[in-house]
């Protein structure tokens, strides 16, 4: 009994070490295939420049060697160019390179970067005079983890500038090198047990990025990109997660914030007492944070509705992730370990850009808000506080 036993464990084991040889081969190949973003809407072609900017004011506090602080910049925006084979990457090559290798062993089960095609002009010419959408980024990701949405709102008009965070992520610059993230540039992991110390310090980090960002639309304001000059006279600001937050707070300092958006970010810092002042958006997804993290978002977003111009949605079926390229690239597993939601990864990314969108129509361009009540109510996945 007991040889046979044994002979069934042997011939279980060698199954499972067979599986997971073809597993890890499959994935390693599928990881590698070239994959098409969505295509944007819009009529207009995209272009995309990559720039870097040095506060020469500022040490930078996520560092700790004393440097300024030095911020990679994304811009895209409509063009008249056709549309090529040669499009911007979707990461840098050495950008890309320090991504995998961050990754690890993960990366098996993980979109190749390198082989991700956009629908970007690389310096394509600039055309109009396009309204200003400042896009900022969750802790721990970059503003290429949201190439969809800022190919759409620019395919649709808008030139999206998009602020890398530099020390919160990984972060990659024109020149070739690449920033890793660093400690102070995050939020301190053991104080999750204590809701008030985590908000305390998350906070530091938005107060930090508030002024990369007021930093940024300054200093091009001031020397304006090789592209052209870009209107700053109204602005508006979309994020995700901690850029969620600190757009709110961002809009709620700048004189010229004609709106912002907060893609399922949980309010940490100033504005979740004050309010907003501008119109403000909210899209929480189904799926988040639970005991007293959910206690407080709850109450803060209940607060922010009622002390202001804000409205606050619910996308069914997502997860924090689904507001991300996440969902539009090769990942088997996220699905089964709840990073993606239920809900149909295009359609999430869909409904994430078309609500986005005629928010930013009517405060930015003066649509009628029955566009924005429209396209809500045109999806059943979205639910309104």
């Amino acid at each position: 009994m007991l040889r046979k036993v044994l002979i069934g464990l042997g011939v279980v084991a060698a199954v499972v070490v067979v599986l997971a040889v073809v597993f890890t081969g499959a994935s390693a190949f599928l990881r590698g295939q070239s994959r098409q973003l969505l295509a944007p809407t819009g009529p207009s072609s995209v272009g995309r420049i990559e720039l870097a900017l040095t506060d020469t004011e500022r040490v930078d506090p996520f560092a700790t060697d004393g440097r300024s602080r030095e911020i990679a910049v994304w811009i895209w925006y409509p063009t008249a160019e056709q549309p090529g084979t040669d499009t911007a990457p979707y990461l840098p090559p050495a950008w890309a390179d320090a991504v995998d290798e961050a990754a690890g062993l993960i990366r098996i089960v993980d979109q190749d970067r390198h082989v991700v095609e956009t629908n970007s002009l690389a310096d394509a010419p600039f055309v109009g005079d396009p309204p200003v959408v400042v896009l900022l980024p969750g802790l721990g990701r970059a503003v290429p983890d949201y190439t969809a949405l800022a190919e759409d709102l620019a395919s649709r008009g808008y030139a999206v500038l998009g602020i890398n965070m530099t020390g919160s992520s990984i972060v990659g610059f024109p020149d070739g090198h690449v920033v890793n993230a660093t400690a102070e540039g995050g939020i301190n992991p053991g104080l999750l047990s204590d809701v008030d110390a985590w908000y305390v310090d998350a906070n530091r980090v938005i107060e930090v990025w508030v002024e990369d960002v007021a930093f940024v639309t300054s200093a091009l304001a001031e020397d304006p990109p090789s592209i052209g000059p870009l209107d700053f006279s109204r602005v508006a600001y979309v994020g995700h997660s901690l850029g969620g937050a600190a757009s709110f707070e961002r809009c709620n300092q700048d004189e010229a914030c004609v709106g912002a958006v907060d893609l399922d970010g949980t309010l940490f810092s100033n504005v979740r007492q004050t309010g907003m002042d501008a119109p403000g958006l909210v899209i929480r997804a189904e799926q988040g944070p639970s005991g007293d993290f959910a206690t407080r978002a709850a109450v803060d977003f209940a607060h922010i509705a009622d002390a202001g111009p804000v409205r606050i949605l619910t996308l069914g079926g997502s997860t924090h992730n689904n507001f991300t390229d996440d969902g539009l690239l090769y990942g088997p597993l996220w699905g089964l370990v709840g990073s993606l939601g239920s809900i149909d990864r295009e359609r999430a990314a869909t409904i994430t850009r078309d609500v986005v969108r005629t928010f930013l129509d009517q405060h930015l361009r003066g649509a009628s808000p029955t566009e924005l009540d429209a396209t809500i109510s045109g999806y059943s996945e979205l639910v309104e506080q």
